[in-house]
């Protein structure tokens, strides 16, 4: 598919496109393209984690979108109903924060919160983590729209913070 406007065209291609290839030689060009493009190398762009007690899975854990060269990543988190508001979220993400700053070397850490989810932003406020925005009606389930609040974690932030 060829979209062609007045004075344009955006023309399909792929990642491999050799003429492509020549674009991040211009500094300026360099600087405002993705990461993806920059550092094309396999990085692993995210990390699951079962979470289990006593063998048995409870949850899982992530560090997804990982952007290497920005230090950032998005973290979600979601356990099995049985096991929700015991105390497992909190000990599981203050564990994934530390590992996050201090042996990945990370300097972002953000997360996505569906506005009717009021325990989960309760708990990522408890760790630190501020609203940062809203992605209005940007969530469609059970026929109906909602809010995504954006959050997020700097490194230093998580260090003066005493949890």
């Amino acid at each position: 598919m060829r979209l062609s406007f007045d004075d344009f065209s955006l023309v399909p291609t792929e990642a491999d496109d050799p003429e492509l290839s020549r674009f991040p030689q211009d500094k300026t060009a360099l600087n405002n393209l993705s990461e993806t493009r920059q550092y094309p190398a396999q990085m692993p762009d995210r990390f699951i984690f079962r979470i289990e007690i006593e063998n048995r899975l409870i949850g899982e854990v992530r560090l997804q979108n990982i952007r290497w060269f920005n230090r950032k990543a998005e973290v979600s988190i979601v356990f099995l109903p049985e096991f929700r508001k015991k105390g497992h979220g909190a000990k599981v993400l203050k564990e994934l924060i530390e590992y996050a700053f201090n042996s990945m070397n990370l300097h972002r850490l953000e997360a996505e919160i569906y506005e009717y989810n009021i325990a989960a932003q309760k708990l990522f406020e408890h760790l630190g983590f501020q609203r940062e925005g809203v992605l209005r009606e940007a969530r469609y389930t059970d026929g109906k729209y909602y809010d995504i609040i954006r959050y997020g974690l700097i490194r230093s932030e998580w260090k003066n913070k005493k949890i």
